[in-house]
């Protein structure tokens, strides 16, 4: 056993000092909270020295009250001198100087917060949030009728086409049926309208007259009535397809620059929005068929209404047939003449499936009604056209400038002919006419449309341009007639002066 002898008496414990000449040689770190250099190996040591006199110093720092509405009201004068204390301008209340002005912010907050007026905005945001909620996300915000059919027109699949190769002759009928015999386009695709022996090519021109003439027809085809029609019973027309047919018609008119079909009574577009038939909403005077309202004006009119016994048990009238029930059998009547119609209507849904056109009814059906019923005048007159027209005319005083005023003129006495129908010795007769004359059809002469455009934007870049050929003699010195010539694909008519110097040549 060996026994080592201290060299010391007393070992010191201390730790060495930062600056020690035993830690030169070793690596160094600051320390975060303090700033200060040591060794690396003794920082772990410093840390929690550190930290333990941080807490000690920040116990013996001053206690701060926080102030708030609550606890405000709680500081009372008797702790400050009465010259350090002035009334609240809001609540009148007095409060230190020092605190007041903290207190009427918070006061004015409260005052908001607590006014009836500001409860109901709160309550108008809310709900409106809700029913932002309720509808698609994804849609965008529909506040108008443009924006509806700016929605519709974004849907559109211009990607691809749908075409249809159709003849002028018989245009309805030919057109439903290439409509529904197009097995490789789609509907929710541009359609692209050729007519057949035609070299145009549709840059929105043909199309947009095509609609114009598909929507006029199946008005005249589908459906009766007066200004507001409801659908024509026709097992054979359901069977066809031909109602669903015109449905998708009617979305693709809307889509792409058609006229709208606002030909419907308001019973049928209410059945078109929810499904459901309204029945207060039906009156005798909804009544179209032709059969029916004379049946109705026949009870009316009669003292003995067994004479009708037979017709009016086939409308479903089972009460008594006597004078003091003509009201119950007039309803009868009534009931069965519309709802006998509700499959054409349902078929006539299923086509405004197309783009979604039916689910946007059913969230806007007050503002998509002026496109189904009428009522704000869409169909242009003499003065809606000349308000559009642009002339490309010759220098202000000449005489070519003259004689295109003049040419104006006429085309402006022109419409306004027709529209006081003294061009037709009956109007009667002139009505029953395929092909009889109108300012809409003139104008879808110029345009190819026989509507007001429904967008915004298109009603104000809508115009017609007015041309004037001054040398088609010079041209062609031998010939003896011109014809005015169209373009309808940019709104434009040329009118041969030459040949129109008197309003009876125009």
């Amino acid at each position: 056993m060996l026994y080592v002898v201290p060299l010391q008496e007393e070992l010191d414990l201390n730790p060495l000092p930062n600056d020690a000449r035993e830690f030169k040689k070793m690596p160094k770190a600051t320390c975060q909270m303090c700033n200060k250099s040591m060794p690396l190996q003794v920082l772990a040591l410093h840390i929690q020295v550190c930290k333990s006199s941080d807490s000690a110093s920040s116990i013996e720092e001053t206690e701060v009250q926080f102030v708030s509405e609550s606890n405000l009201d709680e500081i009372t004068q008797e702790n400050f001198p009465s010259e350090s204390v002035l009334p609240c301008p809001i609540c009148q209340l007095k409060f230190p100087v020092d605190s007041l002005e903290l207190h009427a912010s918070l006061c004015g907050e409260q005052n908001l917060l607590e006014s009836p007026d500001h409860s109901s905005f709160m309550r108008n945001d809310d709900s409106g949030i809700a029913d932002d909620t309720t509808g698609n996300s994804s849609s965008p915000q529909v506040l108008c009728l443009d924006d509806l059919l700016e929605l519709l027109a974004g849907r559109v699949n211009a990607e691809n086409q749908f075409r249809i190769c159709v003849s002028r002759d018989n245009l309805l009928e030919r057109g439903l049926k290439q409509w529904q015999r197009q097995k490789k386009g789609n509907p929710a695709n541009q359609l692209k309208i050729t007519f057949i022996g035609e070299a145009g090519v549709d840059s929105g021109a043909l199309r947009k007259e095509f609609l114009t003439e598909m929507i006029s027809g199946i008005e005249k085809r589908l459906f009766l009535g007066q200004r507001a029609k409801s659908p024509q019973y026709s097992n054979s027309d359901l069977d066809n397809g031909l109602f669903r047919t015109a449905g998708e018609i009617f979305a693709v008119s809307l889509a792409q620059g058609g006229p709208a079909p606002c030909f419907m009574r308001e019973w049928c577009y209410f059945y078109l929005t929810t499904g459901e038939v309204d029945v207060s909403r039906i009156c005798k005077d909804d009544v179209d068929d032709v059969e029916y309202s004379l049946l109705i004006t026949k009870v009316e009119e009669a003292t003995d209404l067994t004479e009708f016994t037979d017709e009016i048990i086939s409308c479903g009238y089972t009460g008594a047939l006597n004078i003091e029930q003509k009201d119950a059998v007039i309803r009868a009547i009534v009931l069965h003449a519309t709802f006998r119609v509700i499959p054409m209507l349902g078929d006539l849904r299923k086509g405004l499936q197309l783009y979604g056109l039916l689910d946007i009814l059913k969230e806007h059906p007050s503002l998509c009604k002026s496109l189904f019923v009428p009522g704000q005048e869409c169909t242009p007159d003499a003065d809606y056209i000349l308000s559009n027209v642009a002339p490309e005319m010759s220098e202000r005083g000449t005489s070519r400038a003259s004689v295109e005023s003049k040419i104006i003129n006429y085309f402006q006495d022109f419409l306004q002919e027709i529209e006081c129908g003294e061009s037709a010795e009956d109007a009667a007769e002139v009505e029953t006419e395929p092909s009889y004359l109108t300012v809409p059809r003139v104008m879808q002469w110029i345009t190819g449309q026989g509507h007001k455009p429904l967008l915004i934007s298109e009603q104000k870049a809508f115009q017609i341009v007015f041309k004037f050929d001054h040398d088609c003699k010079v041209r062609m010195p031998q010939h003896t007639i011109c014809f005015p010539i169209v373009s309808a694909c940019t709104n434009t008519v040329t009118f041969p002066v030459a040949h129109m110097t008197t309003y009876e040549d125009f």
